[in-house]
């Protein structure tokens, strides 16, 4: 099995998000680098089932798998931080990953939620660049990861590794300039009814309150807490949601989509007829 060569990770993390004028302080403890015992062999058969990997033979995914190491991550840990050494890329396999930048006002914005089995942190391996954002583990997590060196002779080996990778690369940069164009051209309104519509698939679910507080709701809509509430109240005396302490209610999925100023059919849940 090949070594990966990991950044010694210190003991604690100190992050500071401003929600208002205040600036919070927050905890988050970093993740132990020590590797639990794992049925290496099953997570080949689990590896395969990433799109990435799927129409690769065995023997290639058995030598991928080896390769690299499962990492276990307990909840609120930080798995990498932004601007340290490369980290490799990971294969999330159980919990989810907030990926996160801080602002210079100390405002954190969510990059992104990564749920299973998706990959993340891949650019890394490509350039051995430090960590463009910060991975922390929402919930017990266990990922997979290979280290920058190790991928960088599995393209030699398998060279389609690469150009699936170049593939993943091409459609996250598309989201990534979509998400350029929410923050540049759509106000805050528009951007919280968007995330309300995703957030809710469409209409078809509830909203929980304890998972996406305004805090959280800001952070995903790059504004700070006090917008979201604002545009909250629009959308309620509007008819279009009902919201309590516990849960967000879409009441007009039309009216929601209007808010959010986007065509219909470029959304990723469709409306029902």
């Amino acid at each position: 099995m090949a070594n990966n060569h990991l950044t010694p990770l210190k003991d604690q993390y100190t992050g500071v998000i401003e929600t208002s004028n205040k600036p919070v302080e927050t905890q988050w403890s970093v993740a132990p680098v020590d590797i639990k015992a794992v049925d290496l062999q099953s997570l080949v058969a689990r590896i395969g089932n990433v799109p990435f990997f799927k129409n690769m033979p065995p023997a290639a995914l058995h030598d991928i798998v080896f390769t690299g190491h499962v990492r276990h991550y307990p909840s609120n840990s930080v798995l990498f931080r932004e601007g340290e050494d490369a980290a490799g890329m990971h294969v999330l396999f159980r919990g989810q990953i907030n990926l996160c930048k801080v602002g210079l006002q100390g405002i954190e914005y969510i990059v992104h939620i990564i749920k299973p089995v998706i990959m993340f942190n891949e650019v890394t391996v490509i350039d051995n660049q430090p960590n463009p954002v910060t991975a922390i583990a929402c919930g017990d997590t266990t990922t997979w990861q290979v280290s920058p060196d190790d991928y960088q002779r599995l393209m030699q080996r398998y060279p389609e590794v690469g150009l699936g990778l170049l593939r993943i690369l091409a459609t996250r940069n598309r989201v990534l300039l979509a998400r350029y164009e929410d923050l540049m051209s759509r106000p805050v309104l528009a951007r919280t009814a968007k995330l309300l519509y995703t957030l809710s698939q469409g209409g078809r679910q509830l909203i929980n309150r304890y998972e996406h507080p305004n805090q959280r709701i800001a952070a995903m809509a790059g504004t700070v807490p006090e917008a979201i509430s604002r545009s909250i109240k629009v959308l309620k005396e509007n008819g279009v949601i009902e919201c309590t302490r516990k849960l967000i209610t879409i009441l007009s999925v039309e009216q929601l989509i209007c808010f959010a100023q986007v065509d219909s059919s470029v959304l990723e849940y469709k409306p029902q007829p």
